[in-house]
């Protein structure tokens, strides 16, 4: 009897996943589905000079139909310095504690489209260097800030996603001024 409530329940529970998924891939993102972005996250951000900007490349195929990765690492770049917030070269980075970074990843699922329609994900992670509580000796780079969403979306207005990058900057920056207001 245990056995067969054990199979019930995990059919259930794969049932729900399923259509969880299913209901994010046919949706297009108006709110981020999935975030870091507790107090505990945002307080992350506490103290941070600056940090650096690294935009993932783009395929080819979006890049083609105007959503270019060099146009949104310069608008990325250009919000955080108008909202006051200090964007770090790459060598800065480097000479910077925790060595911070802001990763932003546009994924566009082009490949095997039997249409127009293409799934995708959009990852904001602020990433920088920690050590682990039970040995400060040991450190890791790991997220501690994120926010994230996923949709589907026509080839036709695949460009629409920069309006999503700069949706989820604006939150950034609401996060990132909150624990250091000017």
């Amino acid at each position: 009897m245990k056995n067969s409530l054990r199979i019930m329940m995990a059919r259930v529970l794969f049932l729900i996943l399923a259509f969880t998924l299913a209901l994010a891939l046919t949706s297009t993102l108006s709110y981020p589905l999935f975030a870091i972005n507790g107090k505990s996250n945002q307080a992350t951000l506490r103290g941070l000079k600056g940090f650096g900007v690294l935009v993932e490349k783009l395929p080819p195929e979006v890049e083609q139909e105007g959503l270019n990765r060099l146009q949104l690492q310069l608008e990325v770049e250009s919000k955080l310095r108008m909202a006051g917030i200090k964007v770090l070269t790459r060598e800065e980075v480097f000479r910077t504690p925790g060595e911070p970074y802001l990763y932003i990843n546009v994924n566009v699922n082009v490949a095997k489209a039997e249409s127009d329609i293409y799934p995708y994900s959009i990852d904001m992670l602020l990433i920088q260097q920690v050590s682990l509580l039970r040995d400060p000796n040991l450190t890791t780079f790991a997220v501690t800030w994120s926010k994230g969403g996923v949709g589907s979306i026509g080839k036709p207005i695949l460009s629409h996603l920069q309006e999503y990058v700069r949706e989820m900057v604006d939150i950034f920056i609401k996060a990132y001024l909150a624990e250091n207001p000017k």
